[in-house]
């Protein structure tokens, strides 16, 4: 019905579950409506380095989503079952008698013979001439269609860039839309002798020829054809002075190897005059998102099941680059590689593969970019608009990051479907796909589903971003939900119909989002219902619930009794809205430059780029709210808590929770901010909604929303994740106690409660260093402190304890028994905090020791970049390492057998990044004075 998705697979009268779809190089997943049968979705891995298939594509690629259509297509369909055998034969003997090999035709990109057949003799896509000649040649003739259109103030065209075929490969390429233009010959013969016609003389290849459709109606027609748009639409208007025609002769053909091709070519432009037209939204604008289209036939239940998939029926995926990114990657794919071939795959890359194919099952579909010009008028007529930063500030041009300010400027939030979803959350009747469907209220959101944003800080893809955001706002629906189906979903996950799971199926066998393909006894293992199980009777759901009514997000119903709660509808909105933009400068192409007035922003001089993606959010929120709509058009007082929970308190719960940073980063400005604002007291409702949403974000760290909140629940052991609940017992002492002895005291307390159990809290100067790694690997936590005590050698021992053991406050240490004696007696700084340190750790691996290694040389060449000085001692310097954070010691080591080295380099006075550099690069920095240092990992060669 209306409120559930049917994720069902349109498989030609057959119906199952979601499912997944095995090409030559990738599984595939396609979300279908229930009922039309029209597909929602694609999910995929993408293997941007490769130009054909590759058959690890599905383990190393990365993962993305996008919305598609279905369009009708007017080729004739025919499965290659139905070609009469013996004529297929003698056509392929034809070929053969004249120099054509085709037994490697149908693989590594290129077309079979019968598809060849079909496109002659059905299709009539192309004739052949020279029969019985040695100059035996293919004759097409093509329709381009460029398509050109506004996005962010710059021409983008509109290319084909993965097609996915009848034959389940799948070929990588950027190519504008095309269509083949249909032969009409009179006596119904497609193979000639000779490229003139014998009957009137004309020649084939001139650019009206008779026996041909005409280019000019078919570029009418075209577009709604590939794209399911109609080029007679306002938006659209043809470029006459752009028409092009040119003839491409003796060309070899990539489709069919060995076979000489002419190709004509017309190639017409069309404008689109108004990107923002809602008949245009299905094609990705006006933001330039990614989408896809497939014809009505096309069926990915039939590639996984092995049956026939009709000859010519394709799906593509198309993108809007810029005319510099074709150049680019023209380039890029004419440049010869010197990769060298994969090996055979191994077990574990087939279980890798595996996991990734059950991955794609618990992702939600990507919802279209619409237009929001009437969102934007229905917000004007609520009156939602608020003062916004001085004029002054909001007119310099493009500032502070001009992208951001032309993707995101004069849109507004749907506040109306906002204040719906929180007003509905405790309505039995409120599904989880109706909420997922009214996340498109938030314009914020589909920042993450643009292609071309670029590179997130985090390390993971703009799709992994979305998908975790997405995550943590289940999660809040759930918490709220805890006596209806909360506790069950946020445990389990849900049904192939995003039901939740109850714990009876779960006991059954019954899975989170069921593969109809996937070994049941695989995918049973990877659920892990022990420890959904467990997590489900174990739970602290009181104290969530709690924390919950201390935020102002929930209350009780007045006059009901006890158990019985209400939403706190305003309260929640924030909850929301702060959800939807808190992760949204990690992705790098949107981050802040500090202005020339706003000089030693959070340490930042003018003219930095604001690497850290918690300090830039603050920065749009404190001197450019009119770019983040879900911000500024918040009622005034929840917006002093929002911008009091990310801005005011500046406190990183997970920096403390896993030991990332020294105890001056993690505390001073939040113990300056309670002392200030007295916010901290039992039942604060702003410190709690911070809690709120730093539960709720975490909980949503895995990009698998309909798996249940998968980080909390078979992550993290749940003595692990208590250990992080009892953390904030320890905060409220910070009114009370220095920040270097409440961070003390919660170290100790995780090493005594850790399980099994580590003995007595450790004594000696290397032990505030094992207590913070221990918090940092977490699970892997006894791992590495076992390689830290027992096998790290001295010199690399001594480097972490002594800059571990920093403080990064003025007069403060911690127990001189803790520490190094040079640390005790002589304080210094700055101290580091390496960011994405634990994730580092958390790898389980054989080669933790090496890991450790790694990490302190990446501490010594930071302290060569900011070398110990007293006047420095109450500072901390961010070293970010998110480009190794998720390597393998062999992967790290394999840039270096490259030739390639991996540097830190100095980003500004309070950051630096670890990442590769070729000698090109390195000579660039010297060349402009760039500080950096060479990590030295020649050990990593002797092993």
């Amino acid at each position: 019905g209306a409120d559930r998705p049917g994720r069902r697979i349109a498989a030609m009268g057959a119906v199952s579950s979601q499912s997944c779809c095995q090409g030559n190089a990738q599984k595939v997943v396609c979300d279908f409506d229930q009922n039309d049968q029209k597909p929602v979705s694609l999910l995929y891995f993408d293997d941007l380095t490769s130009t054909a298939s590759s058959s690890d594509a599905r383990a190393s690629g990365r993962l993305r989503g996008v919305p598609v259509t279905r369009v009708q297509s007017t080729k004739p369909l025919l499965k290659a079952s139905c070609f009469d055998t013996s004529g297929v034969e003698e056509f392929r003997s034809m070929l053969a008698n004249h120099g054509v090999n085709t037994k490697t035709w149908g693989r590594r990109g290129s077309k079979s013979i019968e598809h060849l057949y079909w496109e002659v003799f059905c299709h009539h896509g192309c004739i052949l001439t020279g029969i019985g000649s040695p100059s035996l040649k293919r004759v097409t003739r093509i329709l381009k269609l460029r398509v050109v259109a506004d996005v962010e103030s710059e021409e983008h065209v509109l290319v084909s860039r993965l097609q996915f075929l009848h034959d389940g490969q799948q070929i990588q390429r950027h190519q504008v839309p095309v269509r083949r233009l249909r032969w009409s010959m009179g006596d119904d013969n497609y193979l000639l002798q000779d490229v003139v016609d014998v009957k009137s003389g004309s020649r084939f290849l001139t650019e009206d020829c008779a026996h041909v459709e005409s280019w000019e109606t078919c570029s009418m027609s075209a577009l709604e054809e590939i794209l399911g748009v109609s080029a007679t639409l306002h938006p659209f208007k043809q470029d006459p002075a752009a028409y092009s025609y040119i003839m491409e002769d003796d060309q070899l053909s990539d489709g069919y190897p060995g076979l000489n091709t002419l190709y004509c070519v017309h190639q017409v432009t069309f404008k689109i005059l108004d990107p923002g037209h809602p008949k245009v939204a299905c094609i990705g604008l006006p933001h330039g998102q990614e989408f896809a289209t497939a014809d009505e036939v096309f069926d990915l239940e039939r590639f996984h099941s092995m049956q026939q998939i009709p000859i010519g029926s394709q799906l593509n995926v198309w993108s809007w680059k810029t005319n510099q990114d074709l150049v680019q990657e023209r380039s890029r794919r004419s440049a010869p590689s010197n990769a060298p071939p994969e090996p055979d795959g191994t077990e574990s890359k087939a279980m890798k593969r595996l996991e990734n194919e059950l991955m794609l099952l618990k992702r939600v579909q990507i919802p279209m970019v619409k237009s929001l010009t009437s969102v934007a008028k229905d917000s004007m007529a609520m009156g939602a608009r608020t003062t916004l930063a001085p004029t002054a500030v909001q007119g310099r041009k493009g500032a502070p990051n001009p992208h951001l300010r032309r993707i995101l400027q004069a849109k507004s939030t749907d506040w109306k479907t906002v204040r719906k979803m929180a007003k509905s959350l405790l309505d039995e009747d409120y599904s989880l796909d109706q909420f997922n469907r009214d996340l498109t209220a938030f314009p914020e959101l589909f920042l993450y589903l643009r292609d071309g944003v670029g590179d997130t800080g985090s390390g993971r893809t703009t799709d992994d971003e979305y998908q975790r955001t997405v995550c943590a706002f289940f999660a809040i629906y759930w918490l709220v939900r805890l006596d209806i189906d909360g506790r069950q979903g946020f445990s389990f996950g849900t049904d192939s119909d995003w039901n939740a799971l109850q714990e009876s199926l779960v006991k059954d066998g019954e899975v989170s989002m069921p593969s109809s393909t996937a070994p049941g006894e695989l995918q049973q293992r990877l659920y892990k219902l022990e420890r959904r199980l467990a997590f489900f009777n174990n739970a602290q759901w009181g104290f969530f619930r709690r924390l919950m009514v201390d935020a102002g997000l929930l209350e009780m119903t007045p006059g009901s009794g006890r158990g019985q709660y209400q939403v706190k509808e305003t309260r929640m909105v924030s909850l929301l809205a702060l959800t939807a933009i808190h992760d949204i400068m990690k992705m790098d192409a949107l981050l802040p430059t500090v202005q020339p007035e706003h000089d030693g922003y959070h340490g930042y001089a003018a003219g930095d780029v604001i690497g850290d993606h918690d300090h830039a959010l603050c920065y749009l929120m404190d001197h450019y709210p009119d770019l983040l709509p879900s911000f500024k058009e918040l009622d005034h007082a929840e917006r002093q808590s929002v911008q009091f929970t990310q801005c005011n308190l500046c406190f990183n719960h997970g920096w403390l929770v896993q030991a990332e940073a020294p105890p001056g980063a993690i505390f001073t400005k939040f113990r300056e901010a309670i002392n200030r604002d007295k916010k901290l007291h039992a039942g604060a409702k702003d410190v709690a909604l911070y809690f709120v949403h730093w539960l709720t974000d975490l909980a949503g760290a895995e990009p698998t929303p309909l798996g249940g909140c998968e980080k909390f629940v078979i992550k993290f052991p749940l003595h692990v994740l208590n250990s992080f609940l009892q953390s904030f017992k320890f905060i409220e002492g910070i009114t009370s106690q220095t920040e270097t002895q409440v961070m003390e005291k919660y170290l100790k307390h995780r090493w005594s409660d850790h399980v099994p159990s580590l003995g007595a809290t450790p004594t000696g100067p290397h032990s505030i260093a094992a207590m913070r790694l221990l918090c940092m690997a977490q699970a892997n936590g006894r791992n590495v402190v076992e390689a830290f005590s027992q096998e790290l050698p001295k010199e690399d021992k001594d480097v972490l304890s002594v800059e571990m053991s920093r403080t990064g406050c003025a007069g403060q240490n911690f127990s001189p028994d803790l520490v190094p004696t040079e640390v005790a007696s002589r304080p210094v700084g700055p101290a580091f905090l390496i960011y994405y340190g634990p994730a580092f750790l958390q790898m389980q691996c054989s080669s933790t020791v090496l890991r450790l290694r790694i990490l302190a040389e990446i501490y010594r060449c930071a302290r060569e970049l900011w070398p110990e000085a007293t006047t420095l001692v109450a500072a901390s310097v961010h070293v970010r390492i998110d480009t190794i954070k998720g390597l393998s010691v062999a992967e790290i080591q394999d840039v270096l057998a490259k030739g390639e080295l991996w540097l830190v380099t100095k980003h500004n006075e309070s950051e630096a990044y670890v990442g590769r550099a070729s000698h090109k690069k390195l000579n660039k920095y010297v060349s402009i004075g760039q500080k950096f240092q060479i990590l030295d990992l020649g050990f990593l060669r002797e092993q």
